[in-house]
């Protein structure tokens, strides 16, 4: 589909006023990256940066953000998603390297760029990965991270038809110049785990059309399919080569809470739980019955976990300033033995 901001702006704004938001907007050069990203701030108080999914927008964060008042939300619409540009270069030649690459340096170049010495991140899905490869890169500039259900980078526990069609050669290219109607938008929400948001209506009527508007009129599914080649192939899945190494976790010094849907189906309780008991300083927080945007599932519950989380100073620290994986409070969680004593 052709590129039309003036119609994406439209949906995107009905979308922000449904939940009573006027995010202020900046485009913002990343010198590391060399790429301009549009970044849109709602709220004042600690710095939180909002790393969205795949193909989609910093939008998709709207109802979350309506309720972390008291919080500085800095909402980027990654590299080639949304409002922003894509990637510098022959994005068609890019390979797994340069995927984590950009997975290092987009935190701590956009922190650079807005000023900050440090901030909280919260990711979900292929925000997931730019959280923890950022969070591993550069830890003085990583307070503390979210992560909302399955993240790019963990094993998943089955790829879902419509990335293993983008994955192969040409087809990928192909659908995303498509036009995209609401019922095709259903149908490929559903299969990358929003099917119970879907069913539900949580996931309403003003999201879906600002998706559809994402679909329609900016180039972001493109963009996409060519800035990530091969990093979901159509017979193996998830390329191995894209998975978090235990060396690079161990790298993470950051408290990492996990607010993951029991049933997402790119990764569901079990894989939820061994990932986080991989994580240096990892806590769970399981939440039934939803799946891979867990904050539109249970967005009461999530908004509860997160600022607790973000907000108690308590939280990832023993006494002498040491790191702890206990997570204190009424959340439930299914707490990690700390590996470390």
């Amino acid at each position: 589909m052709g590129s039309n901001e003036a119609k994406y702006r439209d949906a995107e704004r009905r979308l922000w006023d449904s939940f009573g938001l006027k995010p202020t907007e900046q485009q913002v050069h990343l010198q590391k990256l060399g790429v301009t990203v549009r970044v849109q701030e709602v709220g004042a108080g600690p710095p939180v940066v909002l790393v969205h999914g795949a193909s989609v927008a910093g939008a998709s964060w709207a109802n979350l953000v309506q309720r972390l008042d008291g919080f500085r939300c800095i909402i980027v619409d990654r590299p080639g998603c949304g409002l922003s540009d894509p990637m510098p270069g022959d994005a068609g030649k890019a390979d797994i390297d340069a995927v984590k690459r950009a997975g290092d340096e987009l935190i701590p170049d956009l922190l650079d760029a807005l000023e900050l010495p440090k901030a909280h991140v919260l990711g979900n899905s292929f925000g997931g990965f730019f959280a923890l490869r950022g969070a591993a890169a550069a830890p003085e500039r990583v307070d503390r991270v979210v992560l909302y259900s399955w993240s790019m980078g963990v094993p998943m526990d089955s790829t879902p038809l419509v990335m293993r069609f983008a994955g192969i050669r040409g087809i990928g290219h192909l659908a995303a110049r498509l036009p995209v109607s609401r019922a095709g938008a259903k149908i490929l929400l559903r299969q990358v785990g929003l099917k119970g948001a879907i069913d539900s209506g949580k996931f309403n009527t003003q999201m879906l059309e600002w998706f559809v508007a994402l679909m329609r009129y900016t180039p972001t599914m493109l963009n996409e399919i060519r800035a990530t080649p091969r990093v979901i192939t159509p017979i193996k899945g998830i390329n191995k080569a894209m998975l978090f190494t235990d060396e690079l976790l161990t790298r993470i010094t950051s408290p990492v809470n996990c607010f993951w849907g029991e049933n997402d189906p790119n990764g569901g309780a079990e894989t939820a739980r061994r990932f986080v008991d991989r994580l240096p300083y990892g806590t769970l927080d399981l939440v039934p019955d939803a799946g891979h945007a867990p904050w539109i599932d249970a967005i009461e519950r999530a908004t509860e976990s997160t600022r607790r989380f973000l907000a108690d100073s308590t939280i990832g620290q023993r006494p002498g300033g040491q790191p702890s994986r206990e997570r204190p409070g009424n959340v439930s969680v299914t707490r990690v033995p700390c590996a470390n004593g």
